[in-house]
């Protein structure tokens, strides 16, 4: 089948990539120990504090009632701070007992004896840190304990009366909205944790693919070279015998980097340039190869066994079925960050009755499903053909530049060698 047939541009989603370990994301619990927690416990209730003091001071000086500087500065700062101590407590509490569908009855009913502890909490650590003033009295007094005296000073009268007055408060206006901003959180953890297994799991299906579509192409290119080595056999020993060392050295520097995705476009143009000789020897004067490839773009991150397929679809689709051979041309110019590369064939002889029906082979589906899996919509791939039986590869990519070249030195005639 031939390979020479127009294929419509490649899209595809992008590869979800994330660095975060979800192994990690999933163990990692909300805890005590975590700093964060209570500096924004400490800076939300302080903040509210400010705010308060601020609104109090604004309102008395427009005219409106004095208040003592206990009951907008000194009080409200301590249970604010109060407030800052007893949230990260229930924070934690609440992200280890969440309300689930299975048991939202009893955990509500435990939440709710848990609000009515944290009003009592509350109220006893208001009064052992400072007086609370008394109606009947007129004045402040010690509910609880008496510091000035080191004595305990117990009114249980007014411990009632502050804790039913601060109850319906400290559990609606604290205690519930800490509950849901910690099952917000949780839940929004649960989430990421979903999100980042799916991208995990899609990465881990691209990367089968990729594997697969690679280990697709390298047989496919070895089996035409040994068919090539097989046609010389009886008519030139000599040459077959280049052609399987070249062959040995094509097949060192695949294996090479099997394990890698990516490689430097100076190490895709030697893998090609190996190719090359051995399709020379084959071909002799029938086949001509320039590489017009700027300087800068060798040291760009291209996908592993990118270039070859595209080479082997122009000599076997196109120059091989011409008696009169041909020429293919590779170029790669950096554009806009991009890497454009292109690969062009021409017959010297153009002929529109040497071709076969238009069709897509391994090669060029192999190559645009990899580009597709693995740039999503920021490559492009396209191909056109003429009508005097020139064909034309396009690919463009988003420029990556490798940390440094490789240590060997570019065999592609008429590229400069840059130092790695």
């Amino acid at each position: 089948m031939n390979q020479h047939a127009p294929i419509s541009m490649g899209r595809g989603d992008k590869q979800n990539d994330s660095g975060t370990d979800i192994a990690s994301l999933a163990e990692e619990k909300f805890t005590l120990k975590d700093w964060r927690l209570w500096a924004a416990s400490f800076g939300f209730f302080w903040f509210m504090y400010v705010c308060g003091v601020i609104s109090i001071l604004s309102f008395q000086r427009t005219g409106g009632s004095k208040f003592m500087v206990e009951e907008y500065a000194t009080l409200p700062a301590i249970q604010d701070t109060i407030f800052a101590v007893l949230a990260p407590l229930v924070f934690v509490l609440a992200t280890r007992f969440p309300v689930q569908r299975e048991n939202r009855i009893r955990r509500s009913v435990m939440y709710l004896a848990g609000g009515v502890i944290f009003a009592g909490v509350h109220v006893l650590l208001r009064v052992l840190c400072y007086p609370a003033w008394h109606p009947d009295l007129k004045k402040y007094m010690w509910a609880l304990f008496s510091w000035p005296t080191f004595r305990f000073s117990l009114h249980w009268p007014l411990l009632e009366r502050l804790f039913l007055w601060n109850l319906v408060e400290d559990v609606f206006a604290v205690y519930i909205p800490i509950v849901v901003i910690a099952h917000a959180a949780l839940y929004y953890r649960r989430f990421r944790e979903r999100e980042l297994r799916s991208a995990q799991l899609q990465a881990q299906l691209s990367d089968a693919r990729l594997l697969a579509l690679k280990s697709q192409l390298q047989p496919h290119f070895l089996f035409n070279t040994l068919h090539s080595i097989s046609s010389l056999m009886l008519t030139d020993v000599r040459a077959a015998d280049i052609m399987i060392a070249r062959l040995s050295d094509l097949l060192r520097m695949s294996l090479n980097g099997d394990d890698r995705h990516l490689t430097s476009f100076k190490r895709e143009l030697d893998f090609t340039q190996a190719y090359v000789e051995i399709e020379k020897i084959r071909f002799g004067h029938r086949l001509r190869v320039n590489f017009e490839v700027a300087p800068e773009t060798l040291d760009a991150k291209v996908p592993h066994v990118l270039l070859q397929p595209l080479v082997e679809n122009s000599i076997k689709h196109g120059i091989s079925r011409s008696n009169a051979g041909g020429e293919v041309t590779v170029r790669a110019v950096l554009q806009d960050n991009r890497l454009n590369l292109s690969v062009f064939d021409r017959l010297f002889a153009p002929t529109s009755t040497g071709c076969a029906s238009p069709g897509m082979g391994i090669g060029l589906k192999s190559t645009r499903e990899r580009l597709r899996t693995m740039y999503g919509d920021e490559q492009n791939f396209a191909t056109r053909s003429l009508s005097d039986g020139a064909f034309e590869v396009k690919i463009s990519l988003p420029f990556l530049a490798v940390e440094r070249l490789t240590d060997y030195g570019s065999r592609v005639e008429g590229v400069a060698a840059i130092e790695s």
